[in-house]
């Protein structure tokens, strides 16, 4: 494993995908804090830091999933996967060692990303970079949790799919599938318990909002009713398992500022449900990748 490793973090040095990429988050993170230096200069208010300072997390599935399907996929193209296993190297230890390697891609990626936002960002905004952060130590445990499940995804495919451009392709889609998939998650457990209701005073009619009700503004008024959009019961359990699993809805939660009606963005279920979603994917991936016939 050791040689493995070694092998891989010196072809990672040398990549030039890598430090491309590294070069493309960092850049991500200055153009974040500039737009957050262009909003508050036109009198937008500034409310959530988390949402700047990991606005990476939001694509970050998306990054790693493409960097591994090319490389682990030159491994294929080029006869390394094939060599590794003539000169010894046990299945299981050349797939727990692109595990590694990807994931310290991803966590590499996350740490160009902090470098911009605690660089750039004080040149760019002052002081404000710092403000309205919240509970930092979590969130970063969530981003680690994150970037985890996505490698472990991103690895699964790419260690299975033995073709580059169907590996990255691959990859790309299901990414974006899970990133849709953790955003609606995420969405319905943020659903308020209460909602507000617009009603006609003189008639007791309720209608939506539109030109004609709201030029008349004295005989509106607003009462709160029960969200039938909230989630609660059975439901609301499997949500949080759901969100517990799918590394974007605690990629998403980095950018939360506090908890939100009733959803804890970050706990003991998220941590289980990490370890298990890795220890189920890289154990599929290895019982494949074992039986698998490289060409």
């Amino acid at each position: 494993m050791r040689n493995l490793l070694s092998a891989n973090f010196a072809r990672l040095w040398r990549s030039r995908l890598f430090w491309i990429v590294e070069a493309g988050v960092f850049a991500w993170g200055v153009l974040a804090y500039y737009l957050l230096r262009i909003n508050t200069a036109n009198g937008y208010p500034f409310v959530n830091g988390n949402s700047y300072f990991f606005n990476q997390m939001t694509f970050v599935g998306v990054t790693i999933a493409c960097f591994s399907g090319l490389f682990i996929g030159t491994e294929y193209s080029d006869g390394t996967m094939r060599n590794k296993i003539n000169v010894g190297h046990s299945r299981v230890t050349i797939y727990l060692a692109n595990l590694v390697t990807v994931t310290c891609a991803g966590l590499a990626q996350f740490a160009a990303y902090t470098l911009a936002a605690l660089t750039a960002g004080p040149l760019l905004t002052g002081d404000l970079v710092w403000s309205k952060l919240h509970s930092l130590p979590e969130t970063f445990a969530l981003a680690f949790l994150s970037i985890c499940t996505s490698a472990a995804i991103a690895v699964l495919i790419s260690m299975v799919v033995q073709d580059k451009a169907k590996a990255v392709l691959l990859n790309a889609m299901l990414s974006i599938l899970i990133l849709a998939a953790g955003a609606s998650a995420l969405k319905g457990l943020l659903q308020p318990p209460m909602t507000e209701r617009v009603y006609n005073t003189g008639t007791g009619e309720y209608a939506y909002a539109s030109e004609e009700n709201l030029g008349d503004l004295e005989k509106l008024g607003i009462e709160m009713v029960p969200n039938p959009k909230y989630l609660s019961g059975t439901e609301r359990k499997v949500y949080e398992y759901i969100s517990a699993v799918l590394p974007t809805s605690l990629a998403l939660s980095c950018s939360l500022d506090e908890v939100e009606n009733g959803y804890d963005r970050f706990s003991g279920l998220q941590v289980f449900g990490t370890l298990a979603a890795v220890a189920v994917l890289s154990g599929s991936g290895i019982l494949v990748f074992r039986k698998k016939d490289l060409k």
